[in-house]
């Protein structure tokens, strides 16, 4: 049932593509990458965001997020991550920076993730900045959540490598 109900929602260019690639499956084909679309909507976000607290004559104070791979701190991605926020002019919020161990469940369930949330809602900072929006989730729609929580509370999501140079890597 799933099935046909996608069939009925792809477009005449997917099924052309489709068509396309079954007629000569040696051509070579390049994906997108399924962040780009996200990247607007994220920076739309962090535009706002900083523009108004920069307006009230302050700093945005940020936290940094990061993934643990097999129990090592993650001190390359946090160094990138301040660096970043440094050249922005923007306030690391001290002792500030959460870790969760890579391959955990959706963003929303890991605990490191949740403090960020805690620090934007509370108000003890204005957003995060991560390396990739890979390290929040590899699901686009995961992303897309967080980009979402983020700008209904007034948050924003800063990212070291942004999207489209990701795509372009």
């Amino acid at each position: 049932m799933r099935q046909s109900t996608t069939r009925r929602t792809q477009t005449w260019t997917h099924r052309e593509r489709v068509i396309d690639s079954q007629l000569h499956p040696d051509q070579i084909r390049v994906q997108p990458d399924p962040f780009a679309p996200l990247a607007g909507a994220r920076r739309e976000h962090l535009g706002r965001v900083v523009t108004q607290i920069q307006a009230k004559g302050r700093l945005p104070r940020v936290c940094l997020y990061a993934l643990s791979v097999r129990g090592q701190e993650p001190q390359h991605s946090f160094r990138a991550a301040e660096a970043y926020a440094v050249r922005q002019s923007w306030q690391v919020v001290t002792r500030q920076s959460y870790t969760d161990r890579q391959g955990l469940a959706e963003p929303a369930l890991r605990p490191g993730w949740r403090f960020v949330r805690q620090q934007i809602r509370a108000g003890y900072a204005d957003g995060v900045v991560t390396v990739t929006p890979s390290v929040i989730s590899s699901r686009v729609d995961e992303v897309r959540q967080e980009i979402d929580w983020f700008g209904q509370h007034f948050g924003f999501i800063a990212l070291v490598v942004p999207e489209m140079t990701r795509a372009q890597v």
